[in-house]
């Protein structure tokens, strides 16, 4: 394992020597939308900016910050999540570098990047980094890490990663192409593989590779490789066409000297079908079945005006993630603390009707028909933990649901909740809905589906149906207040956050916990797992909502993300043992979690939870009031 070689301090010295002048050009106000000034400050070159780039690399490789000049306000996203830098992250969890990596520079824009191999804990991750310069500090760095999750990506063996020396060689003044040209042909690039129905909107080389995670998929026999060989017969044949969507496309990195275009974006699956015909009649099953969509950073090298090299490191995010950087949204962080449902007296609707309301929502999904339902003029909705329009994600591919569900409400706040199982295309998932109905219209629809190819935990969908004893009707001598409900769940969250063995809450002796239908305390009871300090690994239980409570049953319906931030790969538990970390890389859960409380005592927790990009904000967090 080799680390990244160390800042050339010589060189660097010249740069920052040629930076030394950058006053002489100081900002007068902005003549163009976008730009900050209306004179262009290129005092940093190429060799400049990809000195910082070492310097970046440098400072990550040793987990310290304040080797890396960083502007105060620097943004900071890892897989198209804003976060804090220094510690979260890949920066918790990195053990080394390779030296050999892809660089590109733009002095125009200050944008460099570096597309290369990274290891946490030992591990390797393909990842590629984009960075910003202004001002002689590092005002942006925008980074796609691509782990071994399990998840079915391309993955190359790093050992044997070659980057094409073509993206470092200078063309020849009269073969260049003007920056607009370049980005034409990159953006035709990502036309092209929307929709793919076999038209070309950019122009490709005969010799024209990809290479994707390390791994060439237009040659070898890999992937699309093995349906067709070369970028334009692909395209052709319509391989692609499971894209339904490449949005949020930008190219803040252009190299007219060697005809290099660095851009980011995301391509969505929709899934709407699970098979599709190509433009030579033939039949291809879709991949997966249900819609999930890749962020990227992808580099393109343009030689004679067409597409000659490929270079992408892409990973699954959840269907229609958004990027803070293609709306300005700076990433708030989540807050902290409990976030009770208020209560309303615009409710009008009893136990069964709200009941009533999630039958009907569920009937219209598996119909693919919202019409059938009463919407309030404003409608929020999600599916895991990404907003996007009613109709899209699930609405396009589920084929079935669960005949006996489980089924709570709070008509004091209005919402209901429905747990049970889903099919899309025939495929099972496990799946809870939370619905939130005013006036008796449908105001606010949470969903989450967990599938069998993400990581996690996963028992037979179809094979899993929600204690009966959920829906129990307590004594009342056994019964709670609801805001006493409401803090012996948060003191649950609190006991899992940094479990170091302590409750914060308490359990029956025959408490368990089910996991997307798995059995997860293993013969144990609830507290056994907290009192020796198994989930030492859970960085922190972020996002934390209750939106439903039934005192009479002893039911809280509680939302919230478990972190894990892996800074080690091991962890000590209670009583002394030393224990590998499961997925030592960074990671956070969403999770839809039904409590049942006897006697003030959590008795049984049934979950659904989905994997997540690390650190990954809830959509709610910001319709707290």
């Amino acid at each position: 394992m080799t680390k990244l070689r160390v800042p050339i301090w010589d060189k660097l010295l010249g740069c920052l020597a040629a930076l030394s002048f950058a006053g002489a050009c100081a900002s007068a106000q902005a003549q163009a939308p976008g730009r900050d000034s209306a004179v262009i400050d290129v005092s940093c070159d190429r060799a400049c900016l990809l000195d910082f780039v070492d310097r970046y690399m440098d400072g990550l490789v040793h987990q310290d910050p304040s080797r890396v000049p960083f502007a105060e306000d620097v943004m900071f996203t890892e897989n198209n999540v804003a976060m804090p830098i220094g510690e979260d992250g890949l920066w918790g969890a990195i053990s080394g570098a390779h030296e050999a990596g892809l660089e590109a520079a733009d002095p125009e824009t200050g944008n460099a990047a570096w597309f290369g191999v990274v290891e946490e804990h030992g591990a390797p991750a393909y990842y590629a980094m984009r960075l910003k310069v202004a001002e002689r500090e590092i005002t942006e760095v925008e980074t796609v890490v691509v782990r071994q999750s399990g998840l079915p990506l391309p993955f190359g063996d790093v050992d044997k990663l070659q980057h094409d020396p073509a993206f470092q060689k200078v063309l020849p003044a009269g073969e260049r192409r003007s920056r607009e040209r370049l980005i034409a042909v990159a953006n035709g690039y990502f036309s092209t593989v929307e929709l793919n129905d076999g038209t070309l909107f950019t122009p490709f080389r005969k010799d024209c590779g990809r290479l994707e995670n390390g791994i060439s998929t237009t040659s070898g026999g890999f992937g699309s490789a093995a349906i067709s060989e070369g970028c334009e017969s692909q395209f052709e044949l319509g391989i692609f066409r499971i894209n339904k969507r490449v949005r949020e496309r930008r190219f803040p990195l252009v190299d007219e000297k060697r005809g290099v275009v660095v851009a980011s974006g995301f391509f969505d699956h929709a899934n709407w079908f699970d098979q599709y015909e190509l433009t030579n009649g033939e039949t291809m099953d879709a991949a997966l079945k249900w819609p999930n969509s890749i962020t990227l950073l992808e580099a393109f090298r343009i030689k004679d005006g067409k597409i000659h090299r490929v270079e992408a490191v892409f990973d699954y995010v959840p269907y229609y993630m958004h990027s803070p950087w293609a709306d300005g949204d700076k990433g708030a962080l989540p807050e902290a603390g409990i976030t009770p449902e208020p209560a309303s007296d615009k409710m009008g609707c009893d136990r069964g009707c709200l009941q009533g309301f999630a039958e009907r929502y569920m009937d219209a999904l598996v119909a693919g028909d919202p019409d059938r339902l009463k919407w309030a003029d404003t409608v929020k909705f999600a599916e895991n933990h990404v907003p996007m329009m009613i109709g899209d994600g699930l609405w396009g591919t589920i084929s079935a649901k669960s005949d006996d569900p489980f089924i709570a409400a709070d008509p004091e706040t209005g919402n209901v909740v429905w747990m049970g199982w889903v099919a899309e295309h025939g495929q099972p998932a496990h799946y809870a809905m939370r619905l939130k109905v005013e006036n008796r219209r449908i105001k606010t629809v949470e969903t989450l589906a967990a599938r069998k190819e993400q990581p996690g935990p996963f028992a037979a969908a179809k094979a899993y149906t929600p204690a009966g004893a959920l829906g129990e009707t307590l004594p009342e001598e056994a019964r709670q207040s609801r805001e006493r409900l409401i803090d012996i769940v948060d003191g649950y969250y609190s006991t899992m956050q940094q479990n170091d063995g302590t409750l914060f809450t308490r359990f029956t002796d025959d408490c368990v916990r089910v996991e997307n239908g798995e059995t997860v305390t293993h013969g144990d009871t609830c507290r056994v797992p907290f009192e020796t300090g198994l989930f030492r690994p859970v960085t922190r239980v972020r996002d934390r909502r209750f939106p439903l409570v039934d005192t009479e049953r002893g039911l809280v319906v509680a939302l919230a993300a478990r972190d894990r931030a892996a800074r080690d790969d091991s962890f000590t538990t209670a009583d002394g043992e030393t224990r590998e970390i499961d997925k030592a890389f960074p990671h956070s859960r969403g999770a839809l979690d039904i409590f049942k409380i006897r006697d003030g005592r959590i008795a049984r927790v049934e979950s659904v939870s989905t994997y997540l990009p690390y650190f990954m904000p809830k959509p709610w967090h910001k319709e707290r009031r």
